[in-house]
């Protein structure tokens, strides 16, 4: 049995389709408030006689107690739960969920004896090389401007190389993705752009980044924990592109004005003052703040190349799924969920 945490997730709703699809039986952690609903949908329309090998069990990450439960019988972990925030009034929720909610994971593997982990983490938990892609050895080094989430997404990894340090058997993979396109929920996180678009939002930021699919993130971490690669980490990007370009295409997939309006650094400098006046005034959480308009802004090149590599030599073919590609299937997804 395999357990999935974040299973109605971006990567984890994928990840519990393709491992149903797979004959495997699921063991799906979930909280009160998650919308299972939209899971079932996904299994149903890939395998609908597959559901009755999906298992809902409750818990939470700040919860040992509850994962030691859901750990039962499990012998894989597949790992994409995490809170993702840019807002510094999150930092406390950052470290407790996803940083000592990892520890609490990873403890009660040990404890449980549970074989082998697989970590979706983050290239926000990897440093930077100036003037060269980031790659997985590039190492963290906190700078001035790191943002809580880079810190607590590191602080994770941290927690799980430390289990297969302290005798993990089955051994620890961990994958770091660039910005992750695909159903989800539309409010929030990446997939929140598309609604954004929908609604004909008119400004883009100026930087440029990495663009992967949820499958694809999900398809890798359900290969190499199937493989014997272990105590190692793969960088997942498909594609390198400006925002504007794939905002564009986003737009243009959902039949709206592409956005022409550039959030320059000075505008985003003024952006990011105005929306915390504004936050503290009305109580409202905006989708903008100071380190998502800082991190729009910036130029960064990543090196997704090593993954299809070593699936190479374990005699798998396997490229990433263009971005245009994913960008339709999820406009479709997303149309069939606003008119539903």
């Amino acid at each position: 049995m395999d357990l999935v945490t974040g299973a109605t997730g971006i990567v984890g709703t994928p990840l519990v389709v393709k491992l149903l699809s797979q004959g495997q039986t699921v063991r799906a952690l979930h909280r009160p408030s998650s919308d299972r609903a939209r899971v079932e949908q996904a299994v149903r329309e890939a395998d609908p006689d597959s559901l009755s090998r999906l298992e809902w069990v409750e818990g939470d990450l700040t919860d040992q107690a509850s994962l030691e439960d859901a750990l039962a019988g499990v012998k894989r972990v597949f790992h994409s739960a995490a809170l993702v925030s840019f807002h510094s009034a999150d930092r406390k929720a950052l470290r407790h969920i996803n940083a000592e909610g990892t520890a609490n994971l990873v403890n009660a593997m040990l404890h449980c004896g549970t074989p082998r982990l697989i970590h979706v983490s983050s290239v926000a938990a990897l440093g930077r090389k100036a003037g060269q892609p980031t790659d997985e050895s590039t190492l963290f080094e906190e700078q001035p401007g790191t943002s809580a989430y880079a810190r607590s997404k590191h602080r994770a990894e941290m927690e799980a190389f430390r289990g297969a340090v302290e005798g993990l058997p089955g051994g620890l993979v961990v994958v770091n993705p660039t910005v992750i396109v695909g159903p989800g929920d539309f409010r929030r996180s990446s997939s929140a752009l598309f609604r954004v678009l929908d609604c004909g939002f008119s400004w883009y930021p100026v930087g440029s980044g990495g663009y992967v699919g949820a499958d694809d993130v999900a398809e890798v971490c359900i290969r190499l924990g199937d493989s014997e690669v272990g105590d190692a980490r793969f960088v997942l990007c498909a594609e390198h592109r400006t925002h504007q370009d794939v905002m564009t295409t986003i737009a243009s997939a959902l039949g709206r004005p592409a956005p022409t309006r550039a959030v320059k650094p000075w505008i985003a400098g003024i952006a990011w003052r105005l929306v915390w006046v504004v936050e503290r005034l009305t109580g409202r959480r905006s989708m903008i703040s100071r380190e998502s308009l800082t991190s729009g802004s910036e130029h960064q090149r990543y090196d997704g190349s090593r993954i299809v590599q070593v699936l190479k030599e374990l005699g798998q073919s396997w490229e990433y799924t263009p971005i245009d590609d994913v960008i339709q299937s999820t406009v479709q997804a997303y149309r069939r969920q606003r008119d539903s």
